[in-house]
């Protein structure tokens, strides 16, 4: 694109440009301004994409672990001067295009991000979000919802004295979560005198120390421009940017002195170990749970050609199966798997290298120690082939090349990388210059030495070394609650009767204004006609090659090509099928065609993105009884590896070595190990799938392969002797002989179109080497009837998400898109309010799945579970009375289109027009499944609720996970809708 952005000196009213840098590699070009009046700095990243991001973050140490900054990032968002509202921010969420809307807090940083690719909703949302970040209203209201506040379970019961909050309750479920609590003592040990040692997000024992004043206090000191980073993305000319930051916040400003740098940590002279504890159930297995990370501190983040460097090393250390620190760590057959957060850190002030395990025992951290410490010593001796420098290098420029943006914008994740050299170091540039880093990485490792002497100065001979030990402990979760406990009675003991009538006026007040009907026509709204009416068209073309069905996709995907191989499974032999997800994950991470594992990984390493496989359901369009089931090959490659990825996956499909018995044990506990750490960020999703398994057979399936059911079966796995591991293998060999062949393969492509052509001759050697024999006879589908059913699994942690899903209808069903837009309206006009507003719980939510044909409403770190059971009841009866306004209506639509129109990469446009596809949903169905959206109304919307909410509730099923107690609690009210107890082996 032509440069016609403002050079260095120009001034655009009170703004300064000062640099001004294309970056042809990423086909955009950077410019830096400085707000002359308050210091205000700004980036701006000039380029076609027409997602546009605008972001406000500022430096925000927190000074303890109260969780000020992030109970901060809450309130601010509820209601600022311009926009005197109670939750702007879920109002804009319904009232907006936008494609991504959100706030974080880090550790030293808070931001605020927003994206649309509609001008008008832009602009809209960047007003929303520089008046509530520069001028929030912070109400003590909006203080006790989002932080804490003290309350009685029974109004009547003085002794019933608890505390609630929104943060209060995510911080409760968040430090349950072992993955989560590592991260945070290990930053306390190896941070002891800066803010990285404190829990930003909060100590749910500490947040109650919060005051209202320490909030605004907080806001006061560091919620100024001279605090204040700005960021600008996409196709908009920046002059329009400035002209409204400028009108619309920092022209109301001067500048001001801020403390907000971080220094240095302060070194330690020797090593130190430390022991943390982290909650387990009573009758829970000790052994195989604990964790032992090893950590460093490297270099400044101001470094940073060492900071690139370092990260190198650390891809060389633990980048791959191969990888010498990687490889030493899990066939030590000392834990399971690699611990959480191995791998090195470059965004805080100080960056830091970590390794270690997770899956062991307390008694085996010397060794772990020793074995780490050695590895360090051997590679420090022997030095790294070239050939797996230009790996590793090669890992670098695909993950700095590739243009991202399935899970969030492309610009956000662009921003993401560069904000701590720019937060601490001033230096938003250097993280983006891809080809001149790798011209000075190439030059500095070409010296046999430059790696090992960074190991010895950075790892073997740096003290400030940290080994934790994190351990369960079954008395955990009971000191906790008696510490909750003994803070509650020191609260009751200074209560008199003015006090508590205090409490109970503050209670009584707040619920009073999250009922009260509010006036939002202060904040701004777009129209339906800003939507845009035409489904948009995904051109490909068809090709049979070798008898393989082809799809030809071409994107601007920056010199990347994507391959993705699906292998139908109709036909392949049920006993078979429970263990296609572990299939998919080993094939990868095994032998093949001669090379043993390590060669595997360092081909992989070296040629590619990444190659990884999983199951995949694939719905039809017209029947709920009906979908495709499909074991899914994602590869991507530079486009000058086309013929070193598809040789890499002919040896893998044609040639699978299951014959290494270690290996497959240590790849399953490796998939263990992960699947158990996910259960606590996304119980709502398991709870979601074990309610749907009874209602349609998707459902089932999916809960067979991705839900608690399948950890219940990986567990198992991983528990197997050397017979049983044989036998399984014999299964495998069974899944590989049947499944990868042609007759079942169809095969997509996207990239630019001369990579498209290059990719034909390596694709059609792929398909020709594939066994060319049917798979097994298809079977005509299993009847299926639903059913109603709850499901309650039993899990270690002090929240709840609970879940009631219900049977619907197809996706070409004309009530299909009036149920989307019926699961916005109960999201955000109801359930948010009634499960997070009052309830306290992380997030109230309903989704439509329209593909699937099925209805949800989900709670996430929710503190109750009859409650949300009863909410979710007295939610159909809302639905059903349909007193919806034309306003209320308009803005479920709009944020069903906010979803519907989500930007993907163009890798990711490719894929999705690829499986629409094999589903068999036409352009057609989608362009009327947009045009019933765009003409839902209040009749339809009440219609539906009634017909399948109201109707359908006996026939809904629920699915709940949480810990013990809680069950215990509502044993009454489960036991009559039938609930049955489901626990996890290990568990």
């Amino acid at each position: 694109m032509t440069n016609r952005l403002p050079l260095p000196g120009t001034r655009l009213g009170s703004f300064l440009a000062q640099e001004n840098r294309p970056i042809a590699e990423l086909n955009l070009t950077a410019v830096t301004l400085l707000h002359e009046p308050t210091g205000a700095r700004l980036l701006h990243l000039a380029c076609e994409d027409p997602n546009n991001v605008f972001a406000v973050g500022f430096r925000t140490p927190p000074p303890d672990s109260t969780g000020v900054a992030h109970i901060l990032e809450h309130t601010v968002l509820c209601g600022s001067q311009k926009y005197p509202v109670r939750d702007p921010f879920f109002a804009m969420l319904k009232r907006s295009l936008n494609t991504f809307m959100n706030a974080m807090t880090s550790s030293d940083w808070t931001l605020y991000p927003v994206a649309s690719m509609n001008r008008k909703d832009f602009y809209n949302l960047m007003g929303i979000y520089l008046d509530a970040t520069f001028f929030p209203l912070l109400r003590e209201q909006d203080f006790l919802q989002e932080g804490h506040r003290l309350d009685f379970a029974d109004p009547n019961d003085p002794a019933s004295l608890m505390i609630k909050g929104v943060v209060f309750n995510e911080m409760k479920g968040a430090m349950a979560d072992p993955s989560s609590l590592l991260g945070r003592r290990l930053n306390a040990a190896l941070f002891p005198t800066n803010c990285y040692g404190q829990n930003s997000g909060g100590e749910p024992l500490d947040i109650p120390e919060l005051t209202w004043e320490q909030l605004r206090a907080f806001h006061k000191n560091y919620y100024h421009p001279s605090n204040s980073w700005i960021f600008t993305y996409g196709n908009l000319p920046v002059e329009g940017h400035l002209e409204q930051i400028e009108r619309l916040a920092l022209s109301r400003f001067e500048q001001q002195d801020v403390a907000s740098a971080i220094p240095l940590e302060r070194r330690l002279t020797t090593p130190v170990r430390s022991t943390e504890t982290f909650p387990v159930g009573a009758d829970d297995k000790l052994q195989q749970r604990s964790m032992v990370q090893m950590a460093w501190l490297t270099c400044p983040i101001e470094d940073t050609f060492e900071r690139a460097a370092t990260g190198i090393l650390a891809n060389l250390l633990l980048g791959n199966p191969a990888a010498p620190l990687y490889q030493a760590l899990i066939e030590s057959g000392l834990g399971r798997n690699l611990a959480p957060g191995t791998g090195y850190h470059d965004d805080y002030r100080d960056t830091f290298l970590a390794a270690g395990l997770q899956g062991t025992d307390p008694e085996k951290l010397p060794a772990i120690e020793a074995l780490i410490l050695d590895t360090l010593a051997r590679v420090a001796n022997e030095g790294f082939p070239q050939e797996r420098i230009a790996a590793a290098l090669h890992q670098y420029e695909f993950a700095n090349r590739e243009v991202t943006g399935d899970q969030y914008p492309y610009g956000l994740g662009l921003m993401m990388r560069l904000f701590g050299p720019w937060l601490h170091a001033d230096d938003p540039f250097s993280t983006l210059m891809i080809d001149r880093n790798l011209e000075r990485l190439r030059n500095a490792a070409a010296s046999p030495e430059f790696f090992p002497h960074m190991i010895r100065r950075h790892l073997l001979d740096n003290p400030h070394r940290v080994t934790l030990l994190l351990r369960p402990d079954p008395g955990h979760s009971q000191r906790e609650e008696q510490a909750f406990a003994d803070q509650l009675q020191k609260i009751r003991l200074t209560l008199d009767d003015e006090a508590i009538a205090g409490i109970k006026a503050k209670a009584a007040e707040l619920q009073n204004s999250q009922e009260a009907p509010e006036d939002m026509s202060c904040l701004p709204i777009l129209e339906l006609a800003d939507i845009e009416a035409a489904e948009p068209v995904t051109p490909f073309r068809q090709e049979t090659i070798c008898g393989g069905k082809t799809y030809w996709f071409t994107q601007p995907t920056n010199g990347i090509s994507y391959l993705n191989l699906q292998f139908d499974i109709g036909g392949l032999n049920d006993s078979l099928r429970p263990y296609l997800p572990i299939f998919c994950a080993l094939l990868p991470q095994i032998g093949a065609a001669g090379h043993d594992y390590l060669a595997m990984s360092r081909r992989i390493t070296a040629a590619t993105g990444g190659i990884r496989l999983g199951t995949n359901l694939q719905e039809n369009p017209l029947d709920l009884n009906r979908m495709s089931p499909v074991v899914e090959l994602k590869g991507k490659a530079l486009d000058r590896n086309q013929y070193a990825l598809c040789e890499i996956l002919t040896d893998m499909l044609t040639a699978p070595d299951f014959n290494d018995l270690g290996r497959l044990k240590t790849v399953i506990g490796q998939i263990r190990t992960s699947m158990e750490n996910s259960i606590p960020g996304a119980g709502h999703s398991f709870a979601a799938r074990a309610a749907a398994a009874s209602l349609t057979p998707t459902a089932a399936l999916r809960e067979e392969w991705s839900g608690m059911t399948q950890i219940r079966t990986i567990q198992q796995a991983s528990e197997l002797d050397d017979r049983g591991l044989a036998d399984l293998a014999e299964n495998f060999r069974a899944i590989a002989g049947d499944l990868l062949t042609t007759a079942r393969a169809t095969l997509a492509v996207t990239a630019e179109e001369s990579a498209l052509q290059s990719m034909a001759p390596p694709v059609a050697g792929l398909l020709a080497a594939l066994p060319d024999i049917s798979g097994g006879a298809e079977k005509p589908p299993t009847p299926f009837t639903s059913r109603a059913s709850a499901i309650g699994w039993l899990y270690n942690v002090p929240v709840a998400y609970v879940s009631r899903v219900f049977r619907t209808v197809p996706y070409t069903h004309p009530d299909a898109p009036t149920l989307m837009v019926l699961a916005k309206l109960l999201r955000a006009d109801f359930l948010h309010r009634e499960i997070r507003e009052k309830g306290g719980a992380y997030g109230g939510m309903a989704g439509y799945n329209a593909n699937g044909g099925l209805f949800s409403m989900l709670s996430y770190r929710d503190p109750h579970l009859e409650r949300t059971l009863e909410v979710y009841r007295q939610a159909v009866a809302w639905a059903c009375r349909a007193e919806f306004s034309d306003e209320m209506v308009k803005q479920s639509i709009l944020t069903a289109f906010a979803e519907l129109d989500r930007p993907l990469s163009p890798g990711g446009r490719g894929y999705r027009e690829f499986v629409h596809q094999q589903q068999g949903v036409t352009h057609g169905m989608l362009q009327a499944f947009r045009n019933s959206i765009l003409g839902t109304d209040r009749k339809q919307l009440g219609h539906v609720a009634r017909t399948y909410l109201e109707q359908g509730f006996t026939a809904s099923s629920v699915g709940v996970l949480a810990g013990d107690e809680m069950f215990s609690k509502a044993q009454q009210s489960l036991s009559l809708i039938d609930m049955q107890l489901k626990r996890l082996g290990s568990r």
